[in-house]
């Protein structure tokens, strides 16, 4: 079981479906930040694309990304939870709130 605390989401103006970045702390020990957070294109949730380094010859090489399925679940479960109590439901429309959270995923 891992614990994901200290969500932040900073709303950015929506463009391309990317409207959040987000951070968190997973177990009290490892913060991972700059993550893109993507509405689906029919609405019924998001999507979290992890940073990338891009180089000099235009290759991207990851910065970081869970190697095991079940973590990246329990982030993306984290993330979308929290963006969701952000969002209305219809429109995807920035309420004026901006909280953080803190999740525990089995």
């Amino acid at each position: 079981m891992t614990k994901i605390s200290e969500i932040e989401l900073i709303p950015i103006r929506a463009k391309d479906g990317l409207t959040f970045f987000a951070s968190c702390v997973l177990d009290g020990k490892y913060f991972i930040g700059n993550l893109a957070v993507f509405t689906l294109r029919d609405g019924s949730g998001f999507r979290i694309v992890y940073p990338t380094k891009m180089l000099r010859n235009g290759s991207q090489i990851p910065v970081f990304y869970p190697v095991d399925s079940e973590i990246s679940s329990e982030i993306q479960k984290a993330i979308s939870n929290e963006a969701t109590k952000l969002l209305t439901p219809n429109d995807y429309e920035i309420n004026n709130s901006k909280e953080g959270g803190e999740s525990t995923c089995q």
